[in-house]
């Protein structure tokens, strides 16, 4: 194994460049998720990282490794195929040390990622979100394939670079923080190299340490970052052995939890967080006693766009599932944009996107083209730059993106299959039945935590 050359950094004297700044991250513990005094939990918060997110360890591996080996020179793109917090690493190194940055991204990472991209100056290249980002990954494979000489592809699921970060610095400054104590690690799986690193040095100390390794629970999710690997394109750093155990996670427990740690312990993070956290809770309550320690990726202040964070149940975190809503209210006006789109694509399926001042409530409908290739009467795709699209124009409008409208031609307004696998947790689907051209029926549906199936929620 290369051993990697990390800048020393002496916490006294400036630094010589932002890239200095990266590790040694905090390590905090969380009394108020504890079952007992006897299960310690600590979260490493890793967006005080100076990018905002664990990904900066990986990238600076990546992009030194690439400057050692001679596969990065000046005048080299960098690119690569992320879900936002690599690629935003990616462009504070770039430009730091002076290089270009390309960037394949699911065109349904939230707006506060796109920007930090625009910000740092990288080039942005949309792709599919319906294919998240294994879509990601063909794109820039694609991309580097038809010019090779013009990139430099780090691959950062595939390059040994990104866990070797994680077994150098973080493993390490765990060790320490823990003063050896440690008994439990628990981490998200993504390109894996976190958890990979970690876990490698980890077991170096203590054979009998157990390493956690999370998941979603579903190929269809919002934990942005997270693999589902059984239905994902596995990266090839990852090591399914290396795990004593995997826990699933449901996008609804990894958002309540976010919304729980903000209000009971002053800690913002991310989904991905929460759903670590998740973890972290089913195994302290089976323990009697323990060192359990995770890792948080990123800031929830990457996330501030997302619908979660405006439900009810937000604002008072102790109501639970009791306060999610049932309910969605649509003003006439909108009601009779979403008829009259349904009419007018008749006998194809039309769709647009959802928009509302305030959660729950929805009063314009903004079209968008279907680019299904397939049969256009049964089914319907939007496109990414279509997403982009409804997200800026309801940002210039002050209004949120609350979910989809499409028209079914002939059809009830009742989910069908294809609807169920492209469905995202936290938004509203609302269905318009067409007869002979004409608009008939309308419902909305919600899809399930656990993906089994849709629910109907009553329109107001």
């Amino acid at each position: 194994m290369h051993t990697l050359r990390w800048p020393d950094v002496d916490d006294d004297v400036a630094m010589t460049s932002v890239t200095a700044a990266i590790g040694n991250t905090p390590l905090v513990r969380l009394r108020r998720f504890e079952p007992a005094n006897t299960v310690e939990i600590y979260a490493k918060i890793e967006a005080r990282n100076p990018s905002g997110s664990v990904k900066d360890r990986a990238a600076l591996a990546m992009i030194l490794d690439g400057e050692r080996t001679g596969a990065l020179t000046r005048g080299k793109t960098i690119l690569d195929a992320t879900s936002g917090n690599t690629g935003i690493a990616y462009a504070m190194i770039a430009a730091s040390r002076g290089y270009a940055v390309e960037l394949c991204v699911p065109a349904n990472v939230t707006a506060e990622r796109k920007r930090m991209l625009e910000a740092y100056g990288a080039s942005v290249v949309l792709t599919d979100p319906m294919t998240g980002s294994d879509g990601a990954i063909l794109e820039a494979r694609r991309r580097y394939a038809s010019a090779p000489d013009r990139y430099f592809y780090p691959d950062q699921y595939s390059n040994p670079a990104n866990w070797q970060a994680h077994y150098e610095t973080t493993g390490r400054e765990i060790i320490r923080q823990t003063d050896g104590r440690i008994t439990h690690f628990v981490a998200g799986l993504g390109t894996s190299g976190t958890f990979t690193g970690v876990g490698r040095r980890l077991r170096e100390l203590r054979a009998g340490i157990r390493l956690i390794s999370v998941q979603p629970s579903s190929p269809l999710h919002g934990l942005e970052g997270l693999k589902h690997m059984a239905s994902a394109i596995v990266p090839s750093i990852y090591d399914p052995t290396l795990a004593d155990d995997n826990l699933w996670v449901q996008t609804e427990d990894a958002h309540d939890l976010v919304i729980r740690l903000a209000r009971e312990e002053g800690v913002l993070a991310g989904p991905s967080g929460g759903a670590a956290l998740a973890a972290c809770i089913r195994i302290a309550r089976t323990i009697s006693s323990g060192v359990i320690v995770t890792i948080f990726p990123d800031s929830g202040e990457r996330y501030f766009s997302e619908p979660f964070w405006a439900r009810e149940d937000a604002k008072d975190p102790r109501r639970g599932q009791a306060a999610k809503g049932a309910n969605l209210s649509i003003t006439p006006d909108a009601a009779a944009m979403i008829r009259d789109g349904g009419a007018r694509a008749y006998p194809h399926e039309g769709c647009g996107a959802l928009l509302g001042r305030t959660p729950g409530t929805i009063d314009e409908m903004l079209p968008l083209d279907n680019v299904s290739d397939g049969e256009r009467s049964r089914r319907f795709v939007i496109g990414p730059e279509a997403y982009r699209t409804a997200e800026r124009h309801a940002d210039a409008r002050g209004r949120h993106l609350l979910g989809f409208y499409h028209s079914h031609p002939d059809h009830p307004a009742q989910p069908s299959d294809t609807d169920l696998e492209h469905a995202w947790p936290n938004l509203s689907y609302v269905i318009v039945s067409i007869r002979h051209g004409q608009p008939a029926e309308m419902r909305s549906w919600r899809l399930r935590a656990d993906r089994s199936q849709f629910d109907e929620e009553a329109i107001r």
